[in-house]
C-alpha cells in the first residue's frame, strides 16, 4: 500500500517541466504536473489533490501515477513551501531564458509571433526570431499526424543545422495551457537546469488557467 509522507510539498523538476509542455495530452500523470505548476506556492501533497489531479477515485490508482512521475524523476517533494519566480514576467524571464542557452541568447514568443522576452539578442533580432518561432509552430502544428508516424520525439524541436548536422538556433513548441509558445534557442540548449523549470512555473501560473 502506497503512502504519503506527511508535510511533503511538490515542486516540478526540469525534465517534469519538460514533460509538461511538450505535449497537449490529458495523461492522468501530465495532469499532476499541470496542477503542481498552477500553483504560486507549492501545494502541500495529500491524497484529495492526488485524486483530483488525476481523476481516478480509486486512491491506490492515483498514487500509482505519483510513483510514476517520481520514479522518472519529474516531481520533487520539500519539507517547506517553495514560490514560483516573483514579479512581472517581463522582469523575471528575460534572466531565465538566458540560462537556457550557452551563448545566453534566447526568445520566448507567442503563436502569433509576439515577443515576450528577449535574452542576449538587439530588440530587432529578438523580434525577427520571434516571428520565425511563430510559423514554425504554425507548420508543427500542420505536420504533426505526419511527423508523428515517424517518432513522438520529431515533435519536440526543430533546429538549424549546418552540414555536419550541428544546430546553430533550435526551436520549441511548448504547450501552456491553451497558448501555444515558441522558445528559440541560440548554441546548445539547456533545458537540465533549474531555471528552465522556474520559467514553465512562471508561465504556468501566469497562462496556465487560460
Amino acid at each position: 500500500m502506497l503512502e504519503i509522507i506527511p508535510g511533503s510539498h511538490l515542486t516540478v523538476t526540469p525534465y517534469g517541466a519538460w514533460q509538461a509542455v511538450t505535449r497537449a495530452d490529458q495523461t492522468p500523470q501530465r495532469q499532476v504536473l499541470l496542477g503542481v505548476l498552477r500553483e504560486a506556492i507549492s501545494p502541500l501533497l495529500s491524497l484529495e489533490s492526488i485524486r483530483t489531479w488525476t481523476g481516478e477515485s480509486d486512491p491506490e490508482a492515483a498514487l500509482e501515477h505519483l510513483l510514476r512521475l517520481q520514479e522518472d524523476a519529474c516531481l520533487e517533494a520539500w519539507p517547506r513551501p517553495r514560490m514560483a519566480p516573483i514579479g512581472t514576467l517581463e522582469a523575471t524571464l528575460p534572466e531565465l531564458l538566458a540560462a537556457l542557452s550557452d551563448s545566453g541568447q534566447a526568445v520566448l514568443a507567442d503563436h502569433m509571433g509576439f515577443c515576450l522576452a528577449i535574452a542576449g539578442y538587439p530588440t530587432d533580432t529578438g523580434e525577427a526570431l520571434a516571428a520565425l518561432g511563430a510559423d514554425i509552430l504554425s507548420v508543427a502544428e500542420r505536420q504533426s499526424a505526419a511527423l508523428s508516424k515517424l517518432g513522438d520525439h520529431l515533435l519536440d524541436g526543430w533546429g538549424n543545422v549546418d552540414a555536419a548536422g550541428v544546430s546553430g538556433l533550435s526551436f520549441w513548441p511548448m504547450h501552456v495551457g491553451r497558448t501555444r509558445l515558441a522558445l528559440t534557442v541560440s548554441g546548445r540548449p539547456r533545458f537540465n537546469q533549474r531555471a528552465f523549470a522556474d520559467l514553465v512555473w512562471a508561465l504556468y501560473v501566469r497562462y496556465g488557467q487560460i
